[in-house]
């Protein structure tokens, strides 16, 4: 692992650090995944926004966050007993043996995920050049007829 942060290269600073860090948590939950998604990303935090303008920024920042899937082990639901216990064991076994298909198609749809995101900033930014321009081109037009009513009136 190689880490160049602004043409530096800072891997003995940062390696260590980020290798401990990645095994601390790999040991607290048992996998190499974040335990939880913050509130502060989550839907209910939008109901904060102050305008539209607010709103949609932090709609787009919320898409980013959530444009991705995994295929983390997770928690099978069961049944109590002895029957809801074997059919767990059966549906853990059959999901390390059918995982790799869906890390397959996690990738694909996360690539195409990404690709629309980006697509909607760009639409927003691109949008927002045009306002901007379009409110410069208005303050011309209106400095314009203000110094054409200064000329017509004596």
């Amino acid at each position: 692992m190689k880490i160049i942060i602004a043409g530096q290269d800072c891997t003995k600073e940062l390696g260590g650090e980020i290798w401990q860090k990645a095994a601390e948590l790999k040991k607290m939950t048992g996998r190499a995944a974040p335990p939880k998604v913050s509130a502060e990303i989550g839907a209910l935090a939008l109901h904060k926004a102050v305008s539209d303008a607010d709103y949609l920024s932090h709609f787009v920042r919320l898409l980013r966050y959530r444009d991705a899937f995994d295929t983390y082990d997770f928690d099978i639901p069961r049944k109590p007993g002895m029957v809801g216990s074997l059919m767990a064991r059966i549906k853990k076994a059959l999901w390390k043996l059918l995982r790799y298909q869906h890390d397959r198609i996690a990738f694909r749809q996360n690539l195409i995920n990404g690709l629309f995101t980006s697509a909607v900033e760009f639409e927003m930014a691109e949008r927002k050049r045009t306002d901007d321009e379009l409110a410069g081109r208005l303050d011309k037009i209106e400095a314009l007829l203000d110094a054409l009513k200064e000329k017509e009136t004596p």
